[in-house]
């Protein structure tokens, strides 16, 4: 599902995660996504028995991913919120971007893993060498650079964690996403609800101002009481028209989300239960710190880092060039000694310049790594970046703690002010509101007493949706710095702040 954390994988987790995030988001078909990722499996079966030992410790990690502690699960409940969910993974460019960055990252496995290209050399001399054999015109030769086998897989790992950290950063950016969905759609549910409020009370307002109206006709009750009663009816119609301004606000924000106009209208929300969560701070902190995507990615990051100090220790062993040289030479005509006048005979001579054998050679090269002053800086630079990122893990980890407590705190903090709501407050002020309407029609009221319990019913229906919205807010974001979906289980209402 879409809110499915991702773990840390090595060789075949990085397949799964990536087919995973290309698949959710709208990206390319399965066969091209293998493709890509079996890059990584051709690199990776090259390692050493020592990184297959820390394969197998991460593919047990993997089994062990579902967790179901406290009512936690990994799967979805089926939510209005979900449809517009699916929508904006699948079509948000910011989505989009770091499924391109991914891919973008994975392609740098081949580049780093892959040998320098060969070179060719070529040599023409218009003024040639003159040998015995023959004057040299023209030389051909290629090489080929051969690195260390250990650079070659260090570079490799290098950018497979890379890769591994861009695809964490990928489903951070979609637990991102979900929640500013979710929090775009429960600020119209929020809206939605405090219209429905709204306009029942105006209706039970005009019913009203008819029964004043009509004793006002007889004399029963001074004008400023039916003044009273018209100026609340003008004052909810008022704050009908903010509430419908405040919806298209809302839409707004949920529709640029799903990469959608801006004006497209979003259907009413229907009113849902409340929720009750029943989970201990202190293993939500610690699902956080296990499938919390932004740690993860920093987990990756240190991995890469962990690779380029051990890239950056090789740098006192040379490189290796082997190279092959082929010299073109063209035969002279040989040196002719005169005649001997005393025998009348050309003394013997060689006839071998004029053959022009062409010959060849082997060249064998390598570096010689002895400006250590350089070595060593990349070492201390790698060995720094790597202490950089565990201690910015380390912090981002208790930012995270701090926000899951504070997220957490909200939540409890908030069931605890609706239970007061629905069992306390709102029956007790509709109450209160209908014996002093009897009250008031009988006389033994005043219209002032009325109108100020209506509205103190008013405010504590309008307070528990809003309450209701604040706690589903909360539990986004516990869910969002935890990088997995909650059980949600739901409680009736005790009191409907619609239909009273």
């Amino acid at each position: 599902m879409i809110c499915t954390p991702r773990p840390r994988y090595h060789t075949c987790g990085l397949i799964a995660i990536l087919t995973i995030a290309t698949q959710l988001a709208g990206c390319s078909t399965y066969s091209q996504t293998q493709e890509h990722a079996e890059r990584i499996i051709a690199h990776r079966r090259r390692r050493t028995a020592r990184l297959q030992t820390s394969k197998a410790h991460n593919s047990t990690a993997i089994e062990k991913r579902s967790l179901d502690l406290h009512g936690v699960e990994n799967v979805f409940t089926a939510r209005p919120v979900d449809a517009y969910i699916r929508e904006a993974v699948e079509r948000n460019p910011g989505i989009q971007a770091a499924i391109a960055h991914a891919r973008a990252q994975l392609e740098r496995i081949p580049q780093v893993t892959s040998l320098a290209d060969p070179m060719l050399r070529a040599v023409t001399r218009p003024e040639p060498i003159q040998t015995a054999a023959g004057d040299v015109y023209f030389t051909f030769g290629v090489s080929q650079t051969f690195p260390l086998l250990a650079k070659l897989e260090r570079a490799g790992d290098v950018a497979a964690a890379e890769t591994r950290m861009a695809l964490e950063q990928l489903n951070s950016k979609r637990i991102q996403l979900i929640a500013d969905v979710e929090r775009a759609y429960w600020q119209i549910y929020r809206v939605d609800r405090n219209l429905e409020i709204t306009r029942e009370k105006r209706r039970v307002l005009e019913d009203l101002s008819s029964v004043v109206e009509t004793q006002y006709e007889v004399g029963d009750v001074p004008q400023q009481d039916l003044i009273r009663v018209q100026t609340e009816i003008a004052k909810l119609r008022d704050d009908e028209r903010r509430l419908v301004i405040q919806r298209g606000s809302a839409i707004a924000a949920l529709n640029q989300l799903a990469d959608q106009r801006i004006d497209r209208p979003i259907p009413a929300t229907t009113p849902t239960n409340v929720i009750a969560i029943d989970a201990d701070v202190d293993d939500l902190i610690e699902l956080a710190a296990n499938n919390n995507p932004e740690l993860a990615a920093f987990h990756e990051s240190i991995s890469a880092k962990e690779e380029q100090v051990e890239l950056a220790m090789l740098g006192y062993w040379p490189d290796l060039t082997l190279g092959f040289e082929w010299n073109y030479l063209k035969g002279r005509d040989s040196f002719v000694p005169p005649v001997n006048p005393s025998t009348g005979r050309r003394p013997a001579y060689s006839r071998k310049s004029e053959v022009g054998d062409d010959n060849w050679a082997v060249m064998l090269q390598f570096n010689l790594p002895i400006w250590t002053g350089r070595v060593e800086a990349a070492k201390r630079e790698a060995h720094q970046r790597l202490i950089a990122a565990k201690k910015e893990q380390h912090d981002t980890k208790n930012m995270i703690a701090f926000r899951v407590f504070d997220a957490w705190s909200r939540v409890q903090a908030q069931q605890h002010t609706l239970r007061v709501l629905d069992d306390e407050l709102i029956p007790q002020s509709r109450q209160t509101y209908e014996v002093t309407l009897t009250a008031y029609q009988s006389g033994k009221s005043s219209f002032v007493s009325l109108i100020d319990h209506w509205r103190r019913w008013l405010d504590f229906e309008l307070m528990r949706h809003r309450e209701t919205v604040d706690l589903e807010l909360a539990f986004t974001d516990l869910q969002r710095e935890i990088g997995m979906q909650l059980l949600r289980n739901e409680q009736t209402n005790s009191a409907s702040g619609v239909n009273q």
